[in-house]
C-alpha cells in the first residue's frame, strides 16, 4: 500500500474540550495526541507551557511519552498551539463522552456496540484503559473503519485500497455526488476490521499493565522476611497466594516460556516466563503445567493450575518477579 494510502487510516482526534466553570478558558485544556517523534519537552515548546505544566496536568510520574498518549494543555496556560477542531461524524454515529470512571466497555454495552467497532470508529484512540475523562468518543452504527480523507485522495482510490464498491461507501457516507467528498471529512468504510489499531492497542495495553495479577484469591505471604518459627527465619523472594486446588493460572505479562517442569529446589512444578527488559515471572507448586519450554504466552494466556507440589502446606500460586536475575517484590507491580 502506498504512503498516501496510508495516511487515510489516519483520524483527528485531537478535540478542545472546555470546562463549564463560568465559560472561562482557564478552566479548560486541548487535548493532544503524542506523534511519532514528539517529546514532553517540544509538545510544551509548541503551547508555550513548562514541561512540569504537562507532568502536573495528566499525572505523569516522568517526562517519558509515547506516541498515541493522550495529554491534556491547560488553556489557561497554553499561549501557543492550535487545538484542531474535530470533523463532522458519518452519517448514523452519535458521540459520547467520556465521564469520569467510566471504561470502554461499559461503554459499549450502553451503546450496543462492540470493542472492534468502537476502536474502528476511533483508530487513533491512545489507550483502551486509561483515556483521560472529556474525550469523545463516536459511535458507530456497526461494525467498519473511519478513515481521514487527506488532500489530494478521492473517493475511487480510498475504497480501491480496501476492496470495498463506492456505491456501498457512498451509501453508507450519504454522499450523492463528487463534490461532497472534500479533504480531511471522516470516511466511514463498512466492515473492514480495524487491525493496525486493535495490533497497537494491545501492544499499548501491554505497556500500560506490565503485570497483572496471574490468580485472584488470599495473600498468605508476602515478599521479605518472614519469621518460620521456633526462632528461625527466612527471606520469602515471591508472593503467596492461596486459591482452590486446580484453579487457573495465568501469565502475568506477555513473553518466552524458559522453564517448565519439576523443580529440586522446592517449588515442585514451576513455570518461568521471561519479558522484554531481561524481566522474568516464575510461577510454583503448580499441579499441571499447561506451556512448554521455546512457547510465546499472551497476557492473560493459562499456563497451569493451581496445586501444592514441592515444598506447600496447601494449595497456593508462589509467584516471582525477577529483574535482572535479582527478585523483586511483585506486589508494586501488579495490575
Amino acid at each position: 500500500m502506498s504512503a498516501r494510502a496510508r495516511a487515510l487510516a489516519r483520524i483527528v482526534v485531537a478535540l478542545l474540550a472546555l470546562a463549564a466553570l463560568g465559560g472561562s478558558l482557564a478552566s479548560g485544556f486541548a487535548i493532544r495526541v503524542v506523534a511519532p517523534g514528539e517529546s514532553l519537552g517540544s509538545i510544551a515548546n509548541a503551547y508555550n507551557v513548562s514541561v512540569a505544566t504537562l507532568r502536573a496536568a495528566n499525572d505523569l510520574e516522568s517526562s517519558w511519552i509515547y506516541p498515541g498518549d493522550v495529554l491534556q494543555i491547560p488553556l489557561g496556560e497554553a499561549l501557543g498551539g492550535v487545538a484542531q477542531a474535530a470533523p463532522e461524524p458519518p452519517p448514523g454515529f452519535r458521540v459520547h463522552t467520556l465521564a469520569e470512571g467510566e471504561t470502554l466497555s461499559e461503554v459499549t454495552s450502553r451503546h450496543g456496540v462492540g470493542i472492534e467497532a468502537l476502536v474502528g470508529a476511533n483508530p487513533d484512540l491512545s489507550s483502551l484503559d486509561r483515556l483521560p475523562v472529556g474525550v469523545e468518543l463516536l459511535i458507530p452504527p456497526g461494525d467498519g473503519l473511519v478513515v481521514t480523507l487527506a488532500p489530494g485522495d478521492d473517493l475511487v482510490s480510498v475504497v480501491d485500497a480496501y476492496g470495498l464498491e463506492p456505491a456501498q461507501v457512498a451509501r453508507a457516507n450519504g454522499l450523492r455526488s463528487p463534490l461532497d467528498v472534500r479533504p480531511n471529512m471522516l470516511l466511514w468504510l463498512p466492515g473492514v476490521r480495524p487491525d493496525s489499531a486493535l495490533e497497537r492497542l494491545a501492544a499499548v495495553r501491554a505497556r500500560e499493565n506490565r503485570y497483572i495479577w496471574p490468580v485472584h484469591g488470599r495473600i498468605t505471604s508476602y515478599f521479605g522476611r518472614r519469621n518460620l518459627g521456633m526462632g528461625t527465619s527466612s527471606f520469602h523472594r515471591g508472593l503467596d497466594v492461596a486459591a482452590p486446588w486446580g484453579t487457573a493460572v495465568v501469565a502475568a505479562r506477555a513473553g518466552t516460556v524458559t522453564f517448565a517442569g519439576w523443580s529440586a529446589a522446592g517449588y515442585g512444578y514451576l513455570v518461568k516466563v521471561r519479558h522484554m527488559g531481561n524481566e522474568e515471572t516464575w510461577y510454583a507448586h503448580f499441579s499441571r503445567i499447561f506451556v512448554g519450554v521455546g512457547e510465546y504466552v499472551e497476557q492473560g494466556e493459562v499456563i497451569g493450575a493451581i496445586g501444592s507440589t514441592g515444598l506447600s502446606t496447601g494449595p497456593h500460586l508462589h509467584l516471582e518477579l525477577h529483574k535482572r536475575g535479582v527478585a523483586y517484590d511483585p506486589l508494586g507491580e501488579l495490575r
